[in-house]
């Protein structure tokens, strides 16, 4: 499917208009560093699993990362490659699926253990290729909620999106299919959006800005943002008005993360963006697109992970107004 918005056009057009600041609409971004963290630890006892925020697949392998030197620490106890995986909430365990006999099945490792063994959990009953989109070629993620879970599949053109999800319980240990349409609200539940109502009741769109309205007190979120520059002119046909979709908090919830629909093809295509709840620190992340299924992850110290197209992995600190990329060719990646 043709994508609506090219990034490396996008790249090409923000170089040459990056001269204004926050005053004259524009944010006065650091430079990316393009530096990938090189240091790769083949050994666990070099850095604790549990002291690494963040975790990534590449090529199948799964990396801890530890920002203090940008060093990284691959998971060795499991040989097998890995098709996705998640954290439950304390950081503590490890879920994560990988393939055997042509089907998917779910492990678990507890990653606090001083001896770390991988254990076989259920058998999904799911093909891999079940568990991929048929857009972009992206992963079905694995979700985790309250002792609960999910894997997507059974991709659909028609509304290219995954319609099927399966959900797994730990303590049960039963698990169940269920259908999207049907069971919208049990899914809702896993994801980290704010769910419809609370984002109605505190966000609105103004001649195209978006306002954050709590106390009685209103606050823009975006008027020192300039989306015009993401507008490919190449796609003038399929510009719409600026709307605004998919808001969540970071840990700390005193910063919004929302997607921005700015073209329309046969899916909505914008950046993700980051502000601080008074309206300070607005900031365009500009590697992203609202019609990828890999959102954004907030980290614990309120910076952003996410990856372009091109599977680059970035950090972003609107705090700084900095975007940094820390790894390459990565696949899925997690917050713990």
């Amino acid at each position: 499917m043709k994508k609506t918005i090219y990034f490396l056009a996008i790249f090409a057009i923000l170089s040459a208009c990056r001269e204004g600041n926050q005053e004259n609409g524009h944010n006065e971004l650091q430079p990316a560093d393009t530096t990938v963290a090189e240091v790769i630890l083949e050994k666990p006892a070099d850095i604790a699993y549990t002291q690494c925020p963040l975790a990534y697949l590449i090529d199948g392998q799964l990396y801890f990362h530890s920002f203090d030197d940008n060093k990284k620490v691959k998971f060795v106890e499991e040989s097998d490659t890995i098709f996705n995986f998640t954290f439950d909430a304390e950081g503590k365990t490890l879920y994560y699926s990988v393939e055997r006999d042509g089907s998917l099945w779910l492990k678990s490792a507890v990653i606090s253990d001083s001896k770390i063994t991988p254990q076989w959990v259920v058998d999904w009953k799911l093909k891999k290729d079940d568990c991929i989109t048929d857009t972009y070629g992206e992963i079905s993620p694995l979700l985790y909620h309250k002792g609960e879970l999910l894997m997507e599949h059974g991709f659909v053109w028609d509304y290219y999106d995954f319609r099927k999800f399966d959900i797994y319980s730990i303590a049960g240990k039963e698990k169940k299919s269920l259908d999207k349409e049907s069971d919208g609200r049990v899914l809702g539940k896993f994801m980290t959006e704010l769910p419809r109502n609370k984002a109605d009741q505190y966000f609105k769109t103004t001649k195209q800005q978006l306002y954050y309205t709590r106390n009685n007190v209103k606050v823009c979120l975006s008027d020192k943002l300039d989306f015009n520059v993401l507008r490919n002119k190449e796609s003038e046909d399929y510009w719409v008005e600026t709307e605004f979709i998919s808001f969540t908090l970071s840990p700390d919830e005193t910063k919004i993360l929302y997607g921005t629909i700015i073209e329309m093809g046969d899916l909505g295509h914008g950046p993700y963006c980051i502000a601080n709840k008074d309206g300070s620190n607005q900031m365009i992340l500009e590697q992203t697109d609202i019609g990828s299924n890999k959102n954004p992850v907030w980290l614990k110290n309120n910076s952003i992970i996410f990856t372009d197209y091109e599977k680059n992995l970035f950090v972003a600190n609107n705090d700084e107004l900095s975007i940094q990329k820390i790894a390459e060719n990565v696949s899925l990646y997690g917050a713990r």
